[in-house]
């Protein structure tokens, strides 16, 4: 499993994928801190769970899709003598593995913020559990986009993404049907990590949303959520690639 996840890796050398890495957090805390200072840390963490990080998901596994496209259309992936289930866990793994990378560096210029702006201080464990658990809760769109960016392309995982967020995903998350729609579940996060209604707005002291309680089966429901869209998606990914190289043997 190693060689695949490595072989994955380099595919992404010298590309914009790995330059998201640190360009859509530094994008994100640079808006923020030119929009509103007053309400940086809310503004920062609301446009990270509801835009930046659906986005930035999408395009790293769209842009995983058109790596391979480009280079022979998946025709040399069929031919070669490998686990295609393995081949696609890997994609999986090295995307999951930049998701947290842009987390850290977030968590990075969030702590350089604090000599930019005097007398704040943006990193605390409120901050650090608030990005860990919108990475977690994230997860399951990995194999989700990857699986809609082959079918359909990497436009349609975008938008997919983006609607669901900003459709699927602010409104049910202030109510107590968040747990319905999985694209409420990192925004939600923010409501007791960071004190934030999912408008962006601080929250008042004692509001119900404050509630701790919901973290639990959040990240239960996300992590069964992402292993049964990896394993189905993987599953389709292998079966769609025998059912093509039959084609062309017959052919």
């Amino acid at each position: 499993m190693r060689n695949y996840i490595k072989a994955e890796n380099l595919k992404f050398k010298r590309t914009f994928s790995r330059k998201m890495i640190v360009f859509v957090p530094l994008l994100n805390i640079g808006l923020s801190f030119l929009l509103n200072t007053q309400y940086f840390v809310p503004g920062t963490f609301n446009w990270w769970s509801i835009i930046f990080i659906p986005v930035m998901i999408a395009l790293l596994c769209s842009l995983s899709h058109q790596k391979e496209k480009k280079a022979s259309n998946y025709n040399s992936t069929y031919s070669l003598p490998i686990d295609l289930g393995k081949l696609w866990f890997a994609k999986i793994m090295v995307i999951m593995t930049y998701s947290l990378l842009s987390q850290l560096a977030f968590l990075v210029f969030m702590y350089g913020m604090g000599f930019v702006i005097p007398n704040f201080t943006f990193i605390s464990l409120s901050t650090i559990s608030a990005s860990l658990l919108l990475w977690v809760t994230s997860l399951w769109q990995i194999p989700l986009c990857l699986m809609v960016a082959k079918k359909l392309g990497g436009t349609a995982a975008v938008m997919l993404n983006l609607f669901g967020t900003l459709v699927l995903g602010i409104m049910p998350a202030s109510s107590s049907f968040w747990w319905v729609s999985p694209w409420s579940w990192p925004i939600r996060m923010m409501c007791p990590t960071i004190g934030i209604h999912p408008n962006g707005t601080y929250l008042e002291i004692n509001d119900p949303l404050l509630s701790w309680w919901v973290i639990p089966p959040a990240v239960i429901i996300a992590i069964l959520l992402f292993m049964i869209l990896s394993f189905l998606t993987s599953h389709l990914f292998a079966s769609s690639t025998n059912d093509k190289m039959k084609k062309q043997e017959v052919l």
